[in-house]
């Protein structure tokens, strides 16, 4: 990134002094959600020859040194090596099994059925909570630093009496290595505690990308990555692949794949696909998501298990910090007693930072 920045300087500062127009397409770039290494190549990129404000290098500036670039753009403004941020947010949302229960349906499994009891069953509705975080960067090299965050929440149904307690910490390495190359670690775990399952899964991952300029004005992010998954009780090897980009109109898509290895005798991913569409609709970003997943290899009572989950939401911001979510999940199991099918729906607000 130094080459580039470097490249730029003598042109950034004419442009200070000699207060050109704003370049909206600029904005464009730092869309919700997407990287800032990504969004950094596309901004670099459209300042080359253009006419820029003041602002709009500050915020350049700014974004490539929170990714550990020292200079940046030449400005003086400085950030800091570490910084940390705490929050609160409420929760509203809806749960098609608040207890962790199983389906009311009987249980049939070749020639056999089983009942289940009715104090087991799945509970479904509305719940709301709060939730709390902390998060922090230190930038430890040149175009090197660390990120780490750990999160609480309870959301509670008062139809039922019952809650959900959900808490989770991550630790990401986070570097540079040349030419728009990055090699980065991630170490996660998370923690689903409800009134009859306490669920806990663990993440150790290393991947590998590339930002590059992939058309006129299409900017793209590819990367592939290896990750050790870790459910209480079977672990599993993953292939992680990964195409983000910012298209020429403004729109950004992501594209991830997971493949995973069979494990005997229980039911693991076998492949999941989901794709993410960022575009404007009223000035404000619309949201569209879907997923595709097909897990296999589980046994019951020597019967063969596996399942393919298809998943559709959509999000909009409806007021300030208030944004809406609503999408529809379908399981299909190869034994019935497993299939869900359920409307998904909530209300995220934007945490209040401190």
């Amino acid at each position: 990134m130094n080459r580039i920045n470097i490249k730029l300087t003598t042109a950034v500062w004419l442009s200070i002094f000699t207060h050109m127009a704003a370049t909206p397409a600029v904005g464009a770039c730092y869309i919700d959600g997407v990287r800032n290494r990504l969004a950094n190549l596309c901004a670099l990129d459209k300042i080359q020859g253009a006419k820029v404000d003041l602002r709009t290098l500050e915020l350049i500036d700014y974004k490539l040194k929170l990714e550990g670039s020292s200079n940046g753009l030449g400005l003086p403004t400085r950030v800091a090596f570490n910084t940390t941020s705490k929050s609160v947010y409420p929760i509203l949302f809806y749960s098609e099994n608040i207890n962790g229960g199983n389906s009311p349906e009987p249980l049939a499994v070749g020639n056999l059925t089983f009942e289940g009891d009715e104090q087991l069953y799945r509970k479904e509705g509305v719940i709301a909570g709060f939730g709390a975080g902390l998060s922090g960067r230190y930038i430890h090299t040149e175009g090197k630093y660390l990120t780490y965050g750990v999160n609480a929440s309870y959301a509670h149904s008062p139809k039922y009496g019952l809650g959900i307690t959900t808490t989770s910490g991550n630790l990401s390495s986070i570097n540079h290595i040349k030419n728009w190359w990055f090699l980065d670690a991630h170490i996660n775990t998370a923690r689903v505690r409800k009134d009859i399952t306490d669920e806990t899964n663990n993440n150790i991952s290393l991947i590998s990308s590339k930002v590059y300029a992939s058309g006129e004005n299409t900017y793209s992010e590819a990367s592939f990555g290896v990750n050790r998954y870790f459910a209480e009780s079977y672990n599993q090897n993953q292939l992680l692949f990964g195409y983000k980009t910012i298209h020429a109109n403004g729109v950004y898509s992501a594209l991830n794949l997971t493949v995973g290895e069979s494990v005997e005798n229980q039911l693991a991913t076998k492949f999941a696909l989901s794709w993410e569409l960022t575009t404007q609709l009223a000035k404000k970003l619309l949201k569209l998501s879907a997923s595709y997943s097909q897990a296999d290899g589980g046994i019951l009572l020597g019967v063969a298990r596996d399942e393919t989950t298809i998943a559709v939401s959509a999000s909009f911001p409806i007021w300030k910090n208030l944004t809406a979510s609503v999408g529809y999940r379908n399981t299909d199991s190869s034994i019935d007693y497993f299939d869900v099918s359920t409307p998904t729906f909530g209300v995220q607000f934007a945490g209040i930072q401190f």
